[in-house]
């Protein structure tokens, strides 16, 4: 390879992480420089990683190392263009860690930096540089940290996707200051995993510009159920949303919603989801996880609004969703045409207790996942293949554990079973 011209073997060597970039110098002298030369720099701190029942003297030194081949890595850059800078980092040096990561961090944004993931301790000395960043195009910030005071002059005129983890800010200077400042915003994904006792979590996201929204709440213990969590973003198309339902539905403002997938917690029995299911009436893509279908269960009890531009659903359940919850979607989505089902297995048949299919339903293609085979789920499949007059393919995916003598039984006990639709074909996966 030594034969090759430096800059290919530098866009080789982009595709490694600088660690393991790093470690290709012993191939030979030409090499021992040419991994800082990557416009894609990944600078993890090996205490972030791992080392957490070392001794701090041993914890020390692991990191001097590890900063010592920061300087070293960055200083052989010579001025050239970083794309991006991935950095994990765990102060146990006190002061001056921050002051190293601060170096670092200006490092990259003076060099043009388009791609910055932080993981580290603490924001407090270095964000207003960060916010106030031209080149950043992708933005996530991470490690359970509160931003109490957004700078005034905040602005990311070319942050297109931000990413926030366990990331807390104070008030409401996440919408009203950070959020208006991002005016090419596209992408926004928002995961809390812990708390700190600065703040509650986000709960107004507000945005004319995001198409892509995804919020993941799961710090169970500090959800506060009296507070409601509003989306004001008109112009999402995909939405992910996974939280603990508190006393208040969530408001919605989704007017442009195509998909949208639901993972609903209960906090406690009185949670509402009124606004939330309004608001997402008009989607074409619709998943919910077995725990939201639990949940919108109980807490819709027949008044679910009509979803006429539903076309698509992706449906899981182990309990009262079969019998309860799917039934009546099905009866509210007059234009569905393709059904995903999940836990059929758990759904016993007592007393030919099916899953009650509307008539005249438009359905035309129906998949059944991780099948088991067992006499309940052929009682369903068979069930739904007399009521479903429009279906044109069953794809029947088997469970991962069932061997090739069951998946050929069950493909022809499948085969044999009488439908409605002549246009009917099964397909066993």
């Amino acid at each position: 390879m030594d034969c090759l011209p430096d800059d290919l073997l530098v866009q080789i060597l982009s595709f490694l992480t600088t660690k393991q970039a790093a470690s290709t110098s012993i191939l030979s002298k030409r090499w021992r420089t040419l991994f800082a030369f990557s416009p894609n720099l990944d600078l993890d701190d090996p205490i972030f990683l791992h080392h957490e029942k070392d001794s701090w003297k041993k914890r020390c030194a692991i990191q001097k190392k590890f900063r010592d081949f920061a300087y070293r890595t960055l200083g052989l850059q010579g001025g050239n263009h970083i794309k991006k800078l991935s950095l994990k980092y765990k102060r146990i040096f006190g002061v001056g860690g921050v002051v190293v990561v601060k170096h670092w961090i200006y490092y990259a944004l003076k060099h043009g930096v388009s791609e910055l993931h932080l993981c580290i301790d603490t924001y407090t000395h270095f964000i207003s540089r960060v916010f106030t960043s031209t080149t950043l195009v992708r933005l996530s910030l991470g490690s359970s940290f509160c931003i109490p005071n957004v700078p005034s002059d905040t602005s990311l005129p070319a942050l297109k996707v931000l990413f926030l983890d366990s990331i807390w800010f104070k008030d409401d200077q996440f919408s009203n200051v950070f959020l208006a400042a991002c005016h090419a915003l596209e992408g926004l994904a928002i995961h809390h995993r812990y708390n700190t006792y600065y703040s509650e979590p986000l709960y107004v996201i507000r945005s004319k510009t995001i198409t892509r929204l995804s919020v993941t709440i799961n710090c169970r213990y500090y959800v506060d159920r009296f507070l409601t969590m509003s989306f004001d973003t008109p112009n999402v198309v995909d939405f992910y949303y996974s939280d603990y339902l508190r006393r208040e539905s969530p408001q919605c403002h989704l007017d442009s919603l195509v998909k949208a997938t639901l993972d609903l917690h209960f906090l406690r029995d009185d949670a509402d989801v009124t606004n939330l299911i309004s608001g997402i009436r008009n989607v074409k893509t619709l998943h919910l996880t077995s725990s939201a279908v639990e949940v919108l269960s109980i807490c819709c009890k027949g008044r679910l609004p009509v979803f006429n531009k539903l076309v698509d659903l992706v449906f899981s359940s182990k309990k009262e969703g079969w019998k309860v919850l799917l039934p009546l979607l099905l009866e509210r989505s007059p234009n569905l045409k393709t059904m995903v089902l999940s836990g059929l297995d758990s759904f016993t048949c007592r007393r030919h207790r099916f899953t009650r299919i509307p008539p005249n339903n438009q359905i035309k293609m129906l998949s059944i996942m991780k099948c088991q085979g067992y006499p309940s789920e052929m009682k369903h499949i068979r069930y739904f293949l007399l009521k479903m007059e429009c279906l044109e393919v069953v794809k029947v995916y088997v469970a991962v554990e069932m061997d090739d003598l069951k998946k050929m039984q069950l493909t022809k006990d499948l085969l044999k079973l009488t439908a409605a639709s002549s246009k009917l074909k099964i397909q066993v996966k």
